[in-house]
């Protein structure tokens, strides 16, 4: 699930995902064609997602699938690989097992999984499971959106600093000549104080400008 989707997931308001929004999650189930697979695929058809089959484990995941379920002992029985970025997750991951082997429990600590199904299936815990899952899946990615806004704004922050830095050095101007020096050359190449500043620090030389300015300021 990738920030700026048009799904639910990708909301700023921080609404939780309710059981009526169901109807718009993509489910690929990761598993063979057995009993279980065939309770777990008719429980949440039941409940209104869409749901599709992948077995063997596919090599990548298409970008509209928002929850992958798989059925871990069955990947480690059949000597499998599951192909899962647990850093950069691409959907919410929900593992089912049948046991609690330290095998299949240090396999689910690697892969991050957002929550555990046991085996047999039955209907209760599915759908909370499911919706917990989604709702922190969500909130992660909140989490991540604004802190990735934060640090491109505090490096744009520090770009800035380190041109006004540069001018004053230079030209020996006080802090608030040299950062409207920044914001003169921006409003003239019609672009951002932090663009200007970036332009300083590889080379661009402002002293024409420079110049100009003062004369504007002796008028």
């Amino acid at each position: 699930m990738r920030p700026g989707r048009s799904e639910p997931f990708a909301s700023e308001k921080g609404q939780p995902f309710l059981i009526k929004d169901l109807r718009t999650l993509k489910v690929l189930l990761v598993q063979p064609m057995n009993n279980d697979g065939l309770a777990l695929r008719s429980h949440l058809e039941r409940i209104g997602c869409q749901v599709q089959e992948s077995w063997p484990p596919p090599p990548a995941y298409a970008e509209d699938i928002d929850i992958v379920f798989v059925m871990v002992d069955r990947v480690i029985e059949s000597k499998l690989t599951f192909h899962w970025q647990a850093e950069d997750p691409s959907a919410v991951l929900i593992a089912v097992i049948d046991y609690e082997s330290p095998l299949s429990i240090d396999r689910l600590l690697h892969m991050r999984v957002n929550a555990v199904i046991g085996l047999p299936i039955r209907p209760f815990g599915i759908l909370t499971n499911l919706l917990a899952a989604v709702n922190n899946h969500r909130r992660v990615l909140r989490l991540r959106m604004n802190l990735a806004r934060l640090q491109a704004k505090l490096e744009s922050c520090r770009t800035v600093e380190r041109a006004k830095l540069a001018v004053m050095l230079t030209d020996s101007h006080s802090e608030k000549e040299a950062y409207r020096l920044l914001r003169h050359l921006a409003m003239k190449r019609r672009t951002t104080v932090d663009v200007v500043s970036s332009q300083i620090l590889s080379g661009m030389d402002w002293r024409e400008d420079d110049e100009n300015l003062i004369q504007e300021d002796e008028r």
